[in-house]
Parts: C-alpha cells; structure tokens; sequence
C-alpha cells in the first residue's frame, strides 16, 4: 500500500525567514532518504521565471517539485498550469510521490505546522495563541514559547531532525 506524505507548514509573518529556512531544510531531508516537495503560497500574481523567485528557490535546493499557488493562477516547478488555483487538500495528486511536502504559507492549513517568529518581522502577534496544529516554534530571540518545542531559527539541522520524526 501507497503510503500518502506527511505535510508540515512553515508559517509566520511576512520576513520572519520562511524561504530561507525551507531552502536549508530541503537538503538536509533528503539527505536522510526523504523526497521532498515543496508548495508555496503567494498573495502576490505569479510573474515570469527570474532566477530568485521563491518556486525556484526551492527547486534549486533540491525541491522534486515546487508548486506555486498565487490568488488567480498557479505553477508546478516554474509551468503554469490551467484553471483555477486548488486547494491544499486538491494537490494530492501532485504530490503523491513524496515522503515530504513543505508547505510555506497557508497559515490555516490544517496540517502539523512550525511557526517561525523574527524581530525584524513586520508583525509580532504569536500564530501558536490561536492554532493549535502548531507543534514548534522556531525564533531567532528567546521568549516563552506557548510549551512547545522550541528551536533556534538558524539550526535547520535540528529543526531537520524534528520534521524527519514527524515524516516517519
């Protein structure tokens, strides 16, 4: 039996440093045999392929596929595909040969999710308060974190390490 993949969300306020981190867990997950798979959600329209947009990020760190969901439009590793953008739960499909899918964005997914929060982040209003699929936080300052797992937002490793048990 086909054994679906484990979803974990990377959530936090705009420049809390959810690309960056999803770049440096994509390597570190497949190095421990998984396949991973990236989707990504955008509030902004999709533009044309530039070398930096966050789809080709994730593709350039190892991403088997990167699907981009913007408002009116969506991609899979960079080709747009036709009709309306799908729902997280619709994308099975397209995922369905991964171990992995990291989701970046969809703060209400309902999906086990890791909340990152940065001083320099736009806002500062904890998501964990009010979601309880949070199951880590990631900061890069220290600060009671809501009892939950907590780690460094720099340490992919062990952030790695953490997403890896869940994925098992």
């Amino acid at each position: 039996m086909i054994r679906p993949p484990a979803f974990i969300g990377i959530v936090g306020w705009k420049s809390s440093g959810k690309t960056t981190l999803v770049e440096r867990l994509i390597p570190l997950l497949a190095r421990r045999g998984l396949k991973v798979m990236t989707v990504k959600h955008t509030h902004h329209d999709l533009g044309p392929l530039s070398g930096s947009t966050d789809g080709e990020r994730h593709q350039r760190a190892g991403s088997l596929k990167a699907i981009v969901i913007a408002p009116d439009a969506w991609e899979i590793s960079g080709c747009r595909q036709i009709g309306p953008p799908p729902s997280l739960c619709e994308l099975s499909a397209h995922v369905a040969n991964a171990d992995l899918v990291i989701v970046e964005g969809f703060k209400d997914a309902p999906i086990p999710k890791i909340e990152l929060r940065r001083q320099s982040a736009e806002m500062h209003r904890p998501l964990a308060t009010n979601d309880t699929r949070i199951v880590a936080i990631a900061s890069d300052h220290s600060e009671a974190v809501d009892e939950l797992p907590s780690f460094a937002l720099d340490n992919a490793e062990e952030i790695a390490t953490f997403i890896a048990a869940i994925a098992r």
